[in-house]
């Protein structure tokens, strides 16, 4: 009789969310936009926020899931409705991925950090592929 070799199990892949932690990410989040409200020219477009605290609290919720976490909240997210009346350009999104940069290297393993920087790049991308469909539609 011929033996049988079965396949060795496959680890499951540890969600990003899981690997930074609910603390880290609050912390992440708070600081940067505390720096947000301090920035010469992100303070402005951000000016409309008017609950800080809930405003955190949504993005800490975000953040969460973007990364693989399961939702804890029912906050409902519209990336495209919240930020085209803001007046955002090309250039203050690049401000706002410089900005998240340097406040994941302050709170989050570098490796880490790179990997939650690329999300927020995708999320950067989709606001320029906003900003082209407005553009476009005149």
């Amino acid at each position: 009789m011929e033996e049988i070799t079965l396949p060795a199990p496959r680890r499951r892949l540890e969600p990003l969310c899981m690997k930074i932690g609910l603390h880290a990410i609050r912390a992440v989040v708070v600081d940067f936009y505390g720096r947000v409200q301090e920035h010469p020219r992100l303070a402005g477009p951000f000016s409309v926020v008017g609950d800080w605290d809930l405003h955190v609290e949504r993005l800490v919720h975000y953040w969460w899931t973007v990364m693989g976490g399961l939702p804890y909240s029912d906050f409902r997210y519209a990336l495209g409705d919240r930020h085209a009346p803001l007046g955002l350009t090309h250039a203050l999104v690049d401000d706002w991925l410089e900005l998240f940069q340097q406040t994941l290297l302050d709170h989050v393993d570098p490796e880490l950090a790179s990997r939650w920087h690329g999300l927020a790049m995708g999320i950067g991308e989709s606001l320029r592929l906003m900003f082209a469909r407005m553009e476009a539609e005149g």
